[in-house]
């Protein structure tokens, strides 16, 4: 708790633009906050892990209003069958969440948790819930699969 006041109380107000490499440094320090180990990937965004899953923090210094983290890879497509199933589990994931998106890249399955808020300071207040409806997102997938 008190490193997440400690990242709140440094945080840029939104009237500031944040350069990629302050983003990067932000969101890392949000994560460890919750206890979370990050890493910057080759795409420049911000890598963890949480629950035995892979996902990312994607850093988009264009728009500092938009934030998106993606839970990737949590099912791979191995049959032309296979993909009508899992697309409309996508579809259901989808329908079924608030602010989730479940989506096919490259034979696989992603899911990703969007949303606007007035800045990267606004982050700690959802960040939970993001996660916590990506979990009940894959659940939603498996049932529907």
């Amino acid at each position: 708790l008190i490193l997440l006041l400690v990242a709140f109380a440094h945080a840029p107000t939104s009237d500031a633009q944040m350069s990629e490499s302050e983003l990067q440094t932000y969101y890392t320090g949000l994560l460890e906050a919750e206890g979370l180990t990050s890493f910057i990937d080759s795409d420049g965004d911000v890598q963890f892990t949480y629950n035995d899953r892979n996902l990312f923090i994607e850093v988009d210094d264009v728009d500092t209003e938009f934030f998106r983290v993606v839970m990737f890879n949590i099912w791979p497509i191995e049959s032309q069958a296979e993909e009508v199933q899992v697309l409309g589990a996508a579809n259901a994931v989808s329908k079924e969440l608030k602010v989730v998106k479940a989506y096919t890249l490259d034979d696989n399955v992603w899911l990703a948790c969007e949303l606007f808020l007035p800045g990267p300071e606004d982050l700690p207040s959802v960040l939970g819930r993001c996660l916590s409806v990506l979990d009940d997102a894959v659940d939603v997938f498996v049932r529907e699969r």
